[in-house]
């Protein structure tokens, strides 16, 4: 894949205010979570470094953020490319530290619904590989800085479904739960020298990633109002944002199950629209 580096500026001299983040960069910026934070940073004088695949939704995510008094750079890469990532985030670090790292590219939605006979070799790998080395192609090359200067935010976002292995997606639960872990981790590691860390478990959100599934979407929410709970949750430093409260109870409910019956009421999802469901390419 051509990577593509465009820089845009802003003629407005406001600053973002003491203690709020002045360089932010996002993986996955070009739709869903990934744009509404995105567009939710976007602040006069405020520094944006946007990654994303595709290059005209990335163009448009620049245009919008810049409209909004946001200086942009992007660069158009897969998050599986780990030299592009590593040489991009030192370059963007350079020019100015970054003060939080949004690594929120993954698969998702009808992409990582296999058949019931379960998921292949080649579907398997490139879900972990995107979702799980994604994360760590993110968050890596800007460790020993942050550590380095003791400042910094990480923030990783998962899904709640890495808290329990839905029947639907086997693959995609365990590349949620191995970030889930890397993150809790990382935080319990590198805490001691300033840098914060925060897991992000969203339920369904209203994207066109979860869009593509044909199921019901219980306690969704608008990728709006996520990215306002996110930026709410990490601005206070939370270890965790989980929402919504509702798909958080029923699962730490679950917990407490015979495996059993627990195993028995999720496969009964599979009766209700996920078995029929057809994994295509956006």
């Amino acid at each position: 894949m051509t990577d593509l580096q465009t820089t845009i500026t802003t003629t407005d001299d406001k600053r973002p205010s003491p203690g709020i983040p002045e360089h932010v960069a996002i993986t996955g910026g070009t739709s869903g979570i990934g744009k509404a934070l995105a567009m939710h940073y976007a602040k006069p004088g405020r520094l944006l470094s946007i990654i994303g695949r595709n290059e005209t939704r990335l163009a448009q995510v620049a245009r919008d953020c810049r409209d909004l008094g946001a200086v942009v750079d992007i660069l158009q890469a897969d998050v599986t490319n780990a030299d592009a990532m590593h040489d991009w985030l030192h370059t963007r670090d350079d020019h100015q530290p970054i003060d939080l790292l949004i690594a929120s590219a993954g698969m998702g939605g009808v992409d990582v619904v296999p058949p019931s006979s379960g998921e292949d070799g080649p579907l398997a790998r490139q879900i972990l590989s995107t979702n799980t080395f994604g994360v760590v192609n993110a968050v890596t090359p800007l460790l020993s800085r942050m550590t380095g200067r003791r400042s910094g935010h990480i923030v990783i976002v998962g899904s709640i479904s890495g808290a329990i292995g839905l029947p639907q997606s086997p693959a995609y639960c365990a590349s949620k739960a191995a970030v889930q872990v890397y993150g809790d981790a990382l935080r319990r590691l590198i805490g001691q020298h300033g840098v914060r860390v925060t897991n992000v478990l969203p339920g369904f959100v209203d994207t066109p990633m979860s869009q593509s599934l044909d199921m019901a979407r219980p306690f969704c929410w608008p990728a709006e109002k996520a990215a306002r709970r996110i930026a709410r949750d990490v601005a206070r430093g939370a270890r965790q944002s989980v929402f919504p409260w509702q798909l958080r109870t029923l699962i730490g409910l679950q917990k407490f199950l015979p495996l059993a019956l627990s195993d028995f009421i999720l496969t009964q999802t599979i009766k209700h629209g996920w078995e029929s469901a057809d994994p295509k390419a956006d």
